[in-house]
């Protein structure tokens, strides 16, 4: 424990070094950094706040510009005796010199008491189906109508204000009714909400003042021509400039679709901030509403998580109800050169901090190269990984010597490493494994391979060649089962003894023993072809597979141990290795593998057999290939097997059941499809046999022999 708590990690004289460096440089950076940005931070906003200042202020005079027109046209009316209400359109022609001088005015209303109508706007905002036809040269029309006139009089000017012609068009219209009319019957300069123009059918406010002998001057906005200026008064890229009175409508944006919102009969309803579903509107409304934000002042709105500056300005001739101009912009856009300059600076200390690091780490690399080196040498040399050399060279005096007791145990252990499973020492790695005494019950599948004839063979072949062949026969086999997820457990003259859900766990060790068996076996067949060019004979090879629990682990003593599988069930693979040479098969599966291996398998019934050392009877099955046909065409089943299969399993069954002319005649269709020596076997037994079998006779078949 008091080790433990004096543990401390260790780390590369190269990797001390450097981390120093950086440790060291990153908090001097991280220091003029912070310095930097915050007194640039400061100034930035300072900028910012004079800037939403001058556009606010901007916005606002520009609208004060817009109301000015209705008080002087007041005042002019008032001075000209016109106040009364006219006698025809003509007197409307003192409108045009707000229209020319106001790009933004759209048209000029006049109304009085009594329901007369004077209305002033240039022909090119008037859509075709709500006017008379034009004569040629018309830059302004005027309209009059008065209560009672069947239709509206029209009179078309040219762009000197000469009158061309006139003309009597449409039903006249009521403009006591309106909002523009309505708002203003008290002394003030009122704003309307937005709503569409009756004379040039878009959609805008008006702003009205009533006269002194009576009725109501209005001049008309359209929405498009404020959202035109609005959209022009931007302060950074991102910055947004609106109207919106005291009561949290909104008058004039950037976006006109924002404004008003589309309802019944062509009409429009205007939009609040606070239903604008518009997370600026929003956010300004509230930090308004909750005095957050003062007129006259600047002050910030989160949205989404974004800094918002924004400054309020009040529109002075507009207070029934009060307007006010809101200029918002991100508190980043004023910030963003601070970053820019940040990073480029950085970027330049990075500079320096790589041209340093790679000089400091230069020299710590050629004091700590040989260090590391031996390092990884070592950790190779944990691995097992021994066949690469070890070449270095080092004028320090102890580095040499330790390079040199390395290379004499690299030596001493490639001597011995050719006695161990080499394999199965990584997989103990791997998993984990401490290599102590013991054992544990686990579910394994077990697999048995022994080479047909081979005591004929070896005796054919010198001692040298036949070492050439088991090795090339031993090498491939093997490379196959470890690839298949397979423990060797040993090798037993010619034999191979593998198995599988130990040390590793799987879940599918019956299916991969299985992949293995089938993929051995075609290792054997290309190996046949290969070792009969080289003028050596085949090795084919029989296997048998067995599926139960055993205790694995590692037995022997404790200075010489060997990991390994024991049980009843061992000995049960290595008898189904065996019986393959009674059947004439190659790969015989017990009943157990058969069904943990799952039906992407195909299998062909052998017989119920007890085997030495066991009382218990056991289905055993051949096992054909793998079931999936896009498989290697080594590992698939025979064409005429899979033809042949159904006939074969009817004439097992019959056979089981002591029906043994049934069993004949399914065989008989057997061989007419095809043979093999699993047929011969049984055609030998059913040649002896009767129509029935006797009363107590059995289908298991005893097995003394080992």
């Amino acid at each position: 424990m008091f080790k433990r708590l004096l543990f401390r990690p260790s780390l590369s004289f190269t990797v001390t070094i450097l981390i120093a460096f950086t440790l060291i440089f990153t908090v001097i950076l991280s220091v003029a950094v912070f310095g930097f940005r915050s007194a640039a931070e400061q100034a930035a906003i300072a900028t910012a706040d004079v800037s939403l200042a001058e556009t606010a202020s901007t916005v606002a005079a520009r609208t004060n510009a817009l109301v000015q027109p209705v008080l002087v046209l007041i005042r002019e009316i008032a001075a000209t005796g016109i106040g009364d209400k006219p006698a025809n359109a003509q007197a409307g022609t003192k409108f045009l010199s707000v229209l020319t001088e106001e790009p933004e005015v759209r048209t000029v209303s006049a109304a009085w008491p009594d329901g007369t109508l004077l209305q002033a706007a240039p022909v090119g905002l008037i859509p075709a189906v709500a006017m008379p036809p034009l004569p040629a040269g018309t830059a302004y029309v005027l309209c009059f109508s008065r209560p009672g006139d069947a239709a509206t009089s029209w009179l078309f000017l040219a762009a000197d204000r000469t009158v061309i012609s006139g003309a009597v068009f449409g039903r006249p219209a009521d403009p006591r009714y309106t909002q523009w009319y309505l708002q203003a019957r008290a002394p003030g300069v009122y704003v309307s909400t937005p709503y569409v123009l009756s004379l040039t059918r878009q959609v805008g406010l008006s702003v009205s003042s009533p006269l002194a002998g009576g009725g109501v001057i209005a001049l008309d906005v359209t929405l498009g021509s404020l959202s035109d200026f609005l959209r022009a008064q931007q302060v950074t890229p991102h910055s947004t400039a609106f109207l919106f009175s005291d009561l949290g409508i909104l008058l004039a944006h950037p976006d006109a679709a924002l404004v008003v919102r589309a309802a019944e009969h062509g009409r429009v309803s205007w939009t609040t901030l606070q239903d604008s579903h518009d997370p600026v509107l929003e956010a300004v409304w509230n930090a308004y509403a909750s005095s957050q934000l003062v007129p006259g002042q600047s002050g910030q709105v989160d949205v989404d998580g974004i800094t918002m500056l924004t400054r309020l300005e009040p529109v002075e001739t507009l207070e029934n109800p009060p307007v006010l101009v809101a200029v918002v912009a991100p508190r980043r856009d004023f910030t963003a050169p601070v970053d820019d300059a940040v990073r480029q600076g950085t970027l330049f200390a990075l500079g320096a901090f790589m041209a340093g690091f790679s000089a400091i780490a230069l020299m710590s690399w050629r004091i700590a190269k040989p260090l590391g080196v031996l390092t990884r040498e070592a950790q190779a040399i944990r691995r097992l990984e021994l066949t690469a050399p070890l070449t270095l060279r080092s004028r320090i005096t102890e580095v040499e010597r330790l390079t040199e007791a390395i290379a004499a145990m690299k030596a001493t252990l490639t001597s011995f490493t050719v006695y161990l499973p080499r394999d199965l020492v990584h997989q103990f790695l791997a998993a984990g494994i401490e290599p102590r005494l013991g054992g544990e019950r686990v579910a394994l599948s077990v697999m048995f391979s022994d080479i047909q004839g081979f005591t004929t063979i070896a005796e054919t072949l010198d001692p040298d060649e036949l070492t050439r062949v088991t090795s090339a026969y031993f090498e491939a086999v093997t490379r196959e089962l470890l690839s298949a997820g397979a423990t060797i457990d040993k090798y037993i003259g010619d034999a191979v003894m593998a198995f599988w859900n130990a040390p590793r766990r799987d879940e599918d060790h019956a299916a991969r023993a299985c992949v293995a068996a089938l993929r051995a076996r075609g290792v054997t067949l290309r190996l046949a072809v290969e070792f009969k060019a080289n003028g050596w004979p085949a090795l084919p090879t029989r296997f048998g597979v067995h599926t139960g629990e055993a205790v694995v682990g590692n037995v022997g003593s404790s200075d010489r141990m060997a990991y390994t599988a024991m049980g009843a069930m061992v000995n049960l693979a290595n008898r189904l290795e065996g019986l393959n040479k009674h059947y004439g098969t190659q790969i015989l599966v017990s009943e157990a593998t058969r069904v943990a291996a799952g039906p992407g398998f195909v299998f062909r019934p052998v017989d119920i057999v007890t085997v030495k050392g066991s009382a218990l009877p056991m289905p055993v099955h051949e096992l054909l290939g793998i079931a999936d046909t896009t498989a290697a065409p080594a590992l698939q089943a025979k064409e005429a097997d899979l033809a042949s299969l159904g006939a074969w399993e009817d004439c097992v069954a019959a056979y089981r059941n002591g029906d043994f002319a049934a069993a004949r005649a399914a065989l008989e269709a057997v061989e007419r499809i095809g043979t093999f020596p699993l047929a011969k076997v049984y055609a030998d037994r059913l040649a002896v046999a009767g129509a029935k079998a006797a009363p107590g006779w059995s289908p298991v078949i005893r097995m003394d022999v080992k």
